[in-house]
């Protein structure tokens, strides 16, 4: 007879070959496909190959989550070289932020679905004071441009104080670890390129927030459409009987 710890070994197993195939596939295509969209940035491309790893660790932990990383990241430094993109030829750029995906995405997840409330309500708090400071950076170096973020980043501060008040914790935990987990992408991926030398810190400043924001709002909406509608046939096949 089956035990429940091969199953569930049998289980992540399956789970990261079928995404790790999603990110296979999406690399493969490289800018022909969306995977890598091509933007007017000097970041250069936007991806959506984060999605899939974000999915993989909500569902099936940071493990899963780790080796889906790497296989983002390995596709990202072949199509570098293939695209002749020579930034992300840099194994430290293209592969290593791209290994705590999947690790922060499920982290947030997971605390999230432990503490509830909270969590959410102080969170969000601690994202007014990150929020400010960075505004206030922007300002200095733009006041237009500084101003337009400040009042993005107060609505969704705000949005996400809603839902934190709703009772619906899943939606929540879901949202926040697809922001949680796109963000660490943009983030780490972008200060690599600064320490590297190969972007000023202007520079990346202005890819984070043109790439960073819509890649946000989509990992969120794959995200929960994704993992809600995976989760709901999980939770028939539980209450099914036979």
């Amino acid at each position: 007879m089956e035990s429940s710890g091969t199953r569930s070994v049998v289980r992540k197993i399956v789970v990261a070959g079928v995404l790790g195939a999603i990110i296979a596939l999406l690399g493969y295509l490289g800018p022909a496909g969306p995977g890598f969209i091509p933007v007017p940035t000097p970041a250069q491309h936007a991806t959506t190959l984060h999605v899939p790893v974000i999915i993989g660790a909500i569902l099936e932990g940071p493990i899963v989550g780790l080796v889906l990383g790497l296989m983002f990241g390995i596709f990202s430094w072949i199509q570098a070289g293939m695209l002749g993109v020579v930034m992300f030829q840099d194994p430290l750029v293209a592969i290593l932020p791209r290994l705590f995906i999947g690790v922060t995405a499920w982290a947030a997840y997971a605390a999230f679905k432990r503490t509830g409330k909270n969590a959410a309500l102080a969170l969000a708090g601690c994202l007014v004071v990150i929020c400010g400071v960075f505004v206030y950076w922007v300002i200095g170096v733009n006041m237009l441009l500084g101003g337009v973020i400040g009042v993005a980043l107060l609505g969704l501060i705000a949005g996400f104080v809603y839902l934190a008040l709703k009772e619906n914790t899943e939606l929540q935990a879901l949202i926040l670890a697809a922001a949680v987990g796109t963000l660490t992408n943009t983030i780490l991926v972008l200060t690599m390129l600064v320490v590297r030398g190969y972007l000023p810190p202007e520079a990346a400043l202005i890819a984070g927030v043109t790439n960073g924001i819509p890649e946000v709002i989509v990992a969120c909406i794959i995200v929960v459409a994704v993992v809600g509608a995976w989760k709901g046939v999980e939770t028939s096949r539980a209450g099914s009987t036979v």
